[in-house]
């Protein structure tokens, strides 16, 4: 008969146990990228004869002259031949026939689509500009982002492998004039170094981006586009390509400016949106992505890479259950699972530390502080998020993330809740002298008071 402390140290080990490899897989891509590099690409001439490009803009909700503006960038990419763009909005009518009107002047090139069945969001409106594209590549763009001119023909060259159908380059964060967007713009570059840099240093393909990738048409044509997507674009049509085998190249040089959250509430708005994209693009995809003939290393990397939204809130819920039954069992719980906790932090810190050691990137440990607690205080409704895009729950309150401006989204203060709970287990396992059960409930604790101190305006 199991007892009880035998079944909590059990269930702690066994939640612990995907984090610590999660961190163990992120370690590994980010020496690969350090140890092996990606090469840098020039802009080179395409090796076959130049075919038409068109460039995808979804919009939805944007001011007319941001639109107008994206348009004028993409006309101005280096492409030696037909450029054309393709604008889908999902607003109304009056709004699409005053961009039409705005765009008279910038040439037939131009094609502005008004949806009328606003299916699949972002995805939908890709996929209903690809079917009215000409080109023979395509390359998607959001209107807020700033694409390197270049980029286009750098990706051109990538493409001349036979199995690279699809080219993502680097993000970058432009601005940086909060505390919020310091801190993402930061670990963004840590981020695109693992899990572009690193997995592509291993020779896997890599992963497609909303903004900022350009396909081969006839390789979107063969996967059907993005029909039967979800709200999450890219990572579903970057499972449907890797399922019939093709490969994703990336080009490292900093091409795609994109604008971050500014502030906290829409930074947990904007990644518990991500979550339930990711998992409803991979509950979609799971059984012919598994069936496929690709190798066991890509699918296994694939998991891996679409299920880290879980790994934080397995590590807060393993802080709660020590905290609670330290209480009910006594601190022996907190004893046998402490090395648990200290392998989880090593990790941690050495994926942190190695970034600060090697100056890359704008990675200060004011900056990786901040955005490790900002994820740890969201990790509860990120999963939450996670779990209904798995199951196929609708998402209320889908819209486009409101990055430009001090926006405050107000929800139910789920951080404070957590906060509560956490300090009130923290001063009764001290009270009781468990030290270790207190290690991991203040762990635990930190992120939650942290946001607190920071954003307090936002939360309460």
């Amino acid at each position: 008969m199991i007892t009880p402390i035998a079944a909590t140290v059990t269930a702690v080990t066994v939640l612990m146990i995907y984090p610590i490899i999660v961190l163990i897989y992120d370690l590994n891509n980010y020496l690969a990228y350090r140890r092996i590099g990606i090469k840098k690409v020039n802009t080179v001439e395409c090796p076959n004869e130049h075919g038409a490009l068109s460039v995808i803009i979804p919009t939805w909700h944007e001011p007319i002259d941001t639109v107008v503006n994206a348009i004028t960038r993409a006309l101005g990419f280096n492409w030696p031949g037909p450029i054309e763009v393709i604008v889908v909005s999902d607003d109304d009518e009056s709004y699409v026939n005053e961009l039409k009107h705005r765009v008279t002047g910038l040439g037939d090139n131009v094609k502005v689509l008004r949806r009328v069945v606003k299916n699949a969001g972002k995805a939908g409106a890709l996929d209903y500009g690809f079917r009215h594209s000409r080109g023979d590549y395509v390359l998607t763009m959001d209107v807020d982002s700033f694409i390197d001119p270049n980029f286009p023909l750098k990706a051109c060259g990538l493409m001349s492998k036979e199995s690279v159908v699809a080219v993502a380059g680097r993000w970058f964060g432009y601005n940086t004039d909060t505390l919020v967007s310091e801190a993402v713009t930061a670990s963004m570059n840590l981020a695109v170094d693992t899990i572009q840099g690193g997995r592509r240093a291993r020779g896997l393909p890599a992963l497609v981006v909303g903004t900022g990738t350009m396909f081969k048409a006839g390789a979107l044509r063969e996967v059907d586009g993005w029909s039967g997507s979800g709200p999450q674009d890219d990572v579903y049509v970057w499972l449907k390509l890797i399922s019939m085998g093709f490969d994703v190249g990336f080009i490292d040089d900093k091409v795609i400016g994109v604008e971050n959250p500014r502030t906290y509430s829409v930074f947990k708005f904007q990644q518990t949106k991500w979550a339930y994209g990711v998992a409803d693009a991979l509950r979609r995809m799971i059984r012919s992505f598994m069936g496929s003939s690709v190798s066991a290393r890509v699918k296994f990397d694939a998991v891996l890479l679409l299920t880290q939204y879980l790994t934080p809130a397995l590590f807060v819920i393993s802080s709660l259950i020590v905290g609670v039954t330290s209480l009910i069992l006594g601190g022996f719980i907190g004893l046998v699972t402490l090395p648990l906790l200290i392998l989880y932090g090593s990790l941690a810190l050495a994926y942190g530390y190695l970034p600060l050691k090697t100056r890359s990137g704008d990675l200060t440990p004011y900056s990786a502080g901040r955005s490790s607690a900002m994820v740890m205080s969201i990790s509860i409704q990120t999963l939450y998020s996670y779990i209904k895009g798995s199951l196929g729950l609708n998402f209320r309150g889908w819209d486009v993330t409101p990055k430009g401006g001090l926006t405050v989204i107000k929800t139910l203060p789920i951080e404070t809740i957590m906060m509560v709970i956490f300090t009130v287990l923290l001063i009764l396992n001290l009270i009781h002298g468990y030290l270790s059960s207190s290690l991991w409930v203040a762990v635990g604790d930190a992120p939650y008071v942290y946001v607190h101190y920071r954003f307090a305006r936002e939360l309460l």
